[in-house]
């Protein structure tokens, strides 16, 4: 097939530069008309391309946009950018093949920036979708934020901010949208955490609160949903975003002000000198807290009604009381977040502050109340079962200490019966995260065990005291669950959870294979010699060589009665699991124990989140503390900030000043504060 004329087009760019050649592909007239708004390149376009280089001093790549635009505008009018950013995604080639979709946004958002750049006449501050082609007619930021335009939106964004706050019309079976509602609405993580971010505080809470009317109509969003919301593909949190720009949004920061001197006043000098001073962090905080204790209907615990009202219907004094259509079982977004892994939610000062909050109230109290009762649970089963191993039958209950020990077994089993139900409520709550919790399989272990002694014990079988002992040692092993007491023995613990199912499950399978190895070689080296029954068994030689890894103790004193190629075996054994094993196995211990502490502060973090949404829980609306301690804001200063924030931060030094708090701490929060300010519409 004979190539077109303009197939090859040279242009030159400059007298020093090589000619450039660009090769025009022929293309078939389906193909032309499935991409029909794709700009050809041909010789037309280079020349202009050219000239827009020589004569408005332009880099190669911006004057082929700027071409790109001129011919857009040319060719649509004001209508360019809704067909860039709504016609060119639902082209073939893209809806087939989604990966593309990130380079053609990229080209979209250059040729957005150009336009709006030459809207002088302001088209598209208030441009929708005609109404023949959407009876909804958004707006173009409505579209961009479908599509999770990002960079698209950030242009419209810092042009027109006031897009954010325009509506769609209203359908009778859809209700009007903002932009940020349509990213909510089809999980565009991206998009709608930089609409939140550049929104209103007010106006973002209002999305996840009910309305303030009679009915407390359920709100447009549930900020837990966004919490737990998982991706399809990946099975990961697909908002992680979205929910970090939520909770800053729950902070409203108070910058310090100055009176305003008159233009010309003698204090003039003074005045200036005065607010050259000021800082430009805030010096204290509003935190939000109603979203976060909120139903999933945005319906608050608490709600303010009216108890005088004057002629005008005006309210003049307000009491809070509790909000009988509030959800008392709902889960609540503290134990979302605690379950959702997003380590940045858990971190994040609103939340740390409103735990801290619930903590330090009535959370830290009640959990050592609860960890008290245990422990005499655990006394009054620890006689129980202790003396009655030293009875020859333990079905009689004659005489003062079988008496006592009669008292004990009762109260042991009303306690049995109080943690069984109690292990039953939070699994029917929890569900699927409760089994992930090895923790809680002590706890039934232990239950179970214990349970089991009582029939085996009537049946007059021996074995009750092996399900016994083993039912008792669950029981104390769940004395660690009170260990986030503080967090230097929660530190302990985890460390020691970790070590278990970590760093000694690595080290059993390395010494297995060699202990089976060596134990299989030494005891038929031994049958050489005639010596297997040095050792009685094959078992008993498995035990000694246990021994020799646990008790650091050779397997045998007397090398004498073993031959060459045993004493062989048994000194390579023994460098191998104690020299080499056991010195791998303390020094991993130790890695494992600093890399814990490394991450000590966000697990007390999150063992308290799950310690308060548990005990704040209730099935009784009368006891349900979540309610009865609800407070749906608090004015925070930056002494209490650092006080919290930066209470378990490692290194820091004992002597250090307040001065030095409080410059970390502002240093946190210019992160959660200046990421976007607020723009109004």
């Amino acid at each position: 097939m004979a190539k077109k004329k303009d197939a090859y087009t040279v242009i030159p760019v400059n007298v020093e530069e090589k000619e450039m050649e660009e090769m025009q592909p022929v293309t078939d007239k389906t193909d032309q008309a499935e991409d029909e708004m794709e700009e050809r390149f041909d010789k037309e376009f280079w020349l202009m391309v050219q000239n827009k280089v020589k004569d408005a001093n332009l880099s190669w790549n911006r004057a082929m946009d700027e071409v790109r635009v001129d011919r857009l505008i040319k060719k649509y009018d004001k209508n360019a950018l809704l067909v860039i950013i709504q016609d060119w995604p639902q082209k073939k080639k893209y809806i087939d093949k989604p990966e593309l979709i990130p380079s053609l946004e990229y080209l979209i958002s250059r040729l957005t920036e150009i336009i709006l750049e030459r809207d002088t006449e302001e088209v598209y501050k208030f441009f929708r979708v005609p109404k023949d082609s959407d009876s909804a007619q958004p707006t173009l930021m409505h579209l961009a934020a479908e599509q999770n335009f990002l960079h698209v939106t950030k242009s419209l964004a810092e042009r027109y901010p006031g897009l954010m706050y325009l509506w769609t019309r209203k359908k009778d079976d859809n209700p009007s949208s903002l932009p940020v509602e349509l990213a909510l609405k089809k999980y565009k993580d991206d998009t709608a955490a930089y609409l939140i971010s550049q929104m209103r505080h007010d106006r973002v809470q209002e999305l996840f609160l009910c309305k303030d009317d009679e009915e407390q109509s359920s709100a447009k969003f549930f900020f837990g949903h966004y919490i737990s919301y998982k991706n399809p593909r990946t099975n990961e949190p697909g908002m992680k975003k979205t929910v970090i720009a939520i909770l800053d949004k729950l902070i409203n920061p108070h910058w310090p002000y100055l009176p305003r001197g008159i233009e010309y006043d003698d204090n003039e000098e003074d005045i200036a000198r005065c607010l050259s001073s000021v800082p430009d962090d805030p010096m204290n905080y509003d935190f939000f807290y109603h979203v976060l204790e909120a139903d999933e209907s945005g319906r608050q615990p608490k709600i303010k009604v009216a108890t005088e009202v004057d002629e005008q219907g005006t309210p003049i004094k307000t009491e809070t009381v509790s909000n009988l259509k509030f959800n008392h079982k709902s889960l609540s977004c503290l134990r979302r977040i605690a379950e959702s892994g997003n380590k940045a939610a858990v971190q994040h000062p609103v939340v740390r502050m409103l735990v801290s909050r619930k903590w330090n109230k009535f959370a830290h109290w009640w959990f050592c109340v609860e960890g008290s009762f245990y422990i005499v649970f655990l006394t009054l089963l620890s006689y129980a079962l202790i003396y009655g191993s030293t009875l020859d039958d333990p079905t009689q209950y004659g005489g003062r200490a079988n008496g006592l020990r009669l008292f004990c077994e009762v109260l042991s089993i009303i306690f049995l019966m109080f943690y069984f139900f109690e292990e039953v409520n939070q699994a029917e709550r929890s569900r699927r995260t409760y089994f992930k919790d090895p923790y809680n399989y002590f706890d039934w272990l232990g239950l179970i065990l214990t349970f089991l002694v009582i029939p085996l014990r009537f049946a007059e079988v021996r074995y009750q005291w092996n399900v016994a002992a083993l039912g008792y040692l669950f029981n104390f092993l769940r004395l660690f669950k009170f260990s986030c007491v503080t967090r230097t023995t929660g530190l302990y613990t985890k460390t020691l959870a970790r070590i278990i199912y970590r760093d000694i499950t690595r080290f059993s399978v390395v010494f297995t294979i060699v202990f089976l190895g060596f134990c299989g070689a030494m005891f038929m080296a031994l049958k050489a010699t005639g010596s297997q029954e040095l050792f009685s068994n094959y078992a008993w030689l498995m035990l000694a060589a246990v021994r020799a890894l646990v008790e650091q103790q050779p397997a045998e004193e007397d090398y004498s009665k073993f031959s060459w190629l045993s004493i062989l075996i048994l000194l390579a054994y023994m460098a191998m699991v104690i020299v080499i094993l056991l010195n791998i196995l303390i020094a991993q211990l130790s890695y494992t124990y600093s890399e814990a502490k490394k991450t000590a502060k966000l697990q007390y973090a999150i063992d308290t989140m799950f310690i308060v949404t548990r005990l704040e829980y209730s099935r009784c609306l009368r006891w349900n503390l979540r309610i009865k301690n609800y407070l749906d804001g608090a004015w925070i200063s930056e002494e209490d900030l650092a006080k919290e924030l930066l209470e378990y931060t490692d290194n820091r030094h004992p002597f250090e000043t307040m001065e030095e708090r409080l410059t970390d701490i502002r240093e946190i929060m210019r992160k959660v504060v200046r990421k976007g300010k607020d723009k109004e519409a």
